[in-house]
């Protein structure tokens, strides 16, 4: 077992475990800013109704219907470009509409756009070796290990082999030196292997050969004649711009991106990518092996679903920006689902409907009835209806917070003289939650409940892994009550208090969480219910709206027969339950992946008898524990009661 393999397992064992703080060993440095309502440098696409570009209405709404109507597709946004004008968009709620987002490895196109530029300006080759340019990086033992056949062609293509891979990323602080060290398990461009670290590699030529990130080295290059401002890419911990992985950018920024390589590099008038780049990167280079994604370019995934080349930026979790030159279409998505290199049905759904697609080169006859029927449908879907009200930032501390009334199904009926049984027993039924909300909430208003475990956060897993933020873990809950009804559970991690205020009846709260540094932007959705055993239960959605990550904190009141005739006394004890979206189906595969396969030696021998033993039955209990913990929390002494 190599040091970056043995790492893994030590930190994911430590997961298991339920340890908190730093479990990494990899330094971690706060980089995250706050996102910015407003930019006065950013430029924006056009707008206009899908007819008035040869596509109708029915089209864009039937698509964005199917989408919404699948039981797991995560959708957070959507946009549809045809030329340089956004035809059919939309949000789905919470999720505000003009906002950034993690896109995980869809940036890694970005970065090929970068050594375009270099290779531009004459200051690198596709051809040059990676040793060359890593001279004090090279070791001795590269030429046996055939590092030193890798090109930049290898890195763009993902065929170089290099068995230090995204791993790597929890394993240490130098990436770089790791990368040369690691060795090939193929002859370098005789295979394709997916691996973010070539990604990050091609980011380090660019600091290697500018002085600058590769952040740094794009701002004025690409971003900036593109009017694209409000974004941030996070470093290594050797201030190397990660490059497969952590930026966060808008929509419609993505958006242009896609539009440029579709205008062969040129954007208003200028030439900011060659032609020959962006033919030559667009071309197909290796063929993967994989069902949905069978070829690729340079940092670009190329199908030909239409029986011409396409390509997509592509990110895990849903985050992609599909290119159709021939029907000079662009869509884009950012989400939360388990999509891995577009194999889910958000994606098969958008590739199909393009598929389908007939669109015409002229106008359409403007058809209002449709477009109105798109309008009505997205303002649904991002909850912006007529009783919609903007948010202010939530949160105890900011007790002028708007609370936002959602898309205003919840209708008193009380007035009406003549209701359906279905309207009565609705009626009944709301009425029912809103005594049960009233009474309990009272009951629980200044009440702390100290929690038995504290090896989980108010930061989903995923994030803390991709982030190296982790978390201090929960030790308390508290809940209070405000004068205007306002409802607020305080979270207790490590020095922190998070205030969670609650939002029910499809309402929103919002605020913003400060991670040991980070800020990161949050909606709350509430509910009360009872269970299957009539047990009272606070349920809130904690979503993580910059994110593809969303936090389930669910609380249950356990029935304490001390409580008979003391109408507002909390209860004695409380269960906590967590888990994230999405979850399982992306975390447990890291989880178990500590298999005989790569450990050796005395390791390996007591990991096999281990795992024949049931052990890995074991190791799977408790990592669904560690996603999904169920945790006892006890009234402190002194709090209300």
């Amino acid at each position: 077992m190599n040091k970056s393999d043995f790492y893994v397992a030590q930190m994911l064992m430590d997961l298991i475990g339920r340890k908190t703080g730093e479990i990494s060993h990899v330094e971690y440095k706060p980089q995250k800013p706050a996102f910015r309502e407003d930019s006065a440098l950013e430029t924006h696409l056009a707008r206009s109704s899908p007819e008035s570009l040869g596509i109708s209405s029915e089209w864009v709404t039937d698509l964005f219907s199917r989408l919404s109507a699948l039981p797991d597709h995560g959708l957070h946004r959507i946009m549809v470009l045809r030329g340089n004008t956004v035809i059919g968009e939309t949000s789905f709620a919470p999720y505000p509409k003009d906002e950034w987002h993690v896109t995980p490895s869809l940036c890694k196109s970005v970065t090929g756009m970068a050594i375009g530029l270099l290779v531009d300006e004459g200051r690198l080759s596709v051809d040059d070796k990676l040793t060359d340019l890593f001279r004090e990086e090279r070791s001795l033992l590269s030429y046996v290990m055939l590092t030193d056949k890798i090109t930049v062609r290898h890195l763009l293509t993902m065929t170089s082999g290099v068995k230090f891979n995204e791993s790597g990323a929890i394993a240490g602080n130098s990436w770089k030196r790791d990368f040369m060290e690691a060795g090939c398990s193929f002859e370098p461009g005789s295979a394709f292997e997916y691996n973010s670290m070539n990604s990050y590699m091609l980011s380090a030529i660019v600091t290697k050969i500018t002085g600058e990130t590769m952040m740094e080295y794009l701002r004025p290059r690409l971003f900036e004649p593109l009017g694209i401002d409000r974004v941030f890419w996070e470093s290594s911990p050797e201030m190397i711009t990660k490059g497969g992985w952590g930026l966060f950018i808008r929509t419609e920024d993505m958006a242009k991106l896609g539009r440029l390589l579709m205008q062969d590099g040129v954007w208003e008038g200028k030439q900011i990518l060659s032609r020959e780049w962006v033919r030559e990167s667009t071309s197909v280079h290796v063929r993967t092996g994989l069902e949905h994604c069978e070829m690729y370019g340079y940092q670009l995934w190329i199908n030909d679903d239409r029986g011409v080349f396409a390509w997509s930026f592509n990110g895990m979790l849903g985050q992609n920006v599909f290119c159709y030159p021939d029907l000079d279409m662009v869509i884009c998505t950012s989400a939360g689902n388990s999509e891995v290199f577009q194999q889910g049905e958000m994606s098969g759904m958008i590739r199909r409907a393009l598929n389908d697609l007939q669109a015409v080169e002229v106008p359409l006859p403007e058809n209002e009835p449709a477009l109105n029927k798109l309008k009505m449908l997205c303002r649904r879907l991002s909850g912006r209806t007529p009783a919609f009200k903007g948010v202010s930032s939530g949160g105890w501390q900011h007790p002028g917070a708007v609370m936002n009334r959602g898309t205003g199904r919840h209708v008193h009926s009380a007035g009406y003289k003549r209701r359906t049984r279905l309207g009565d027993s609705a009626v009944a039924y709301i009425r029912q939650k809103e005594h049960l909300r009233r009474e309990w909430l009272s009951r629980l208003d200044g009440a702390v409940y100290d929690l038995d475990n504290r090896g989980t956060g108010i930061f989903p897993l995923l994030m803390q892994v991709f982030h190296n933020n982790f978390t201090d873990g929960i030790s308390a809950v508290g809940f209070r009550k405000s004068r205007d009804g306002t409802f607020t559970i305080d979270v207790y991690e490590g020095t922190a208090v998070y205030p969670i205020t609650c939002a029910f009846y499809d309402n929103v709260s919002r605020g913003q969480i400060d991670m040991h540094g980070e800020i990161y932007d949050i909606a709350v959705r509430s509910d009360i219910t009872t269970d299957e055993y009539d047990r009272l239960v606070l349920k809130n959605e904690i979503v993580y709206v910059e994110e593809a990550a969303s936090r389930i904190l669910n609380i249950f009141l356990i029935p304490d027969p001390a409580l008979k005739g003391r109408p507002n006394a909390a209860p004695a004890q409380i269960e906590v339950r967590l888990d994230e979206t999405p979850g399982s189906s992306m975390i447990m595969p890291s989880l178990e992946m500590i298999t005989t396969e790569k450990a050796a030696g005395l390791d390996g021998f007591l990991i096999r008898q281990f795992a024949e033993h049931g052990g890995m039955n074991a190791v799977k209990l408790l990592s669904q524990a560690t996603i999904r913990p169920v945790i006892r929390g006890r009234l402190r002494t002194g709090s209300q009661r």
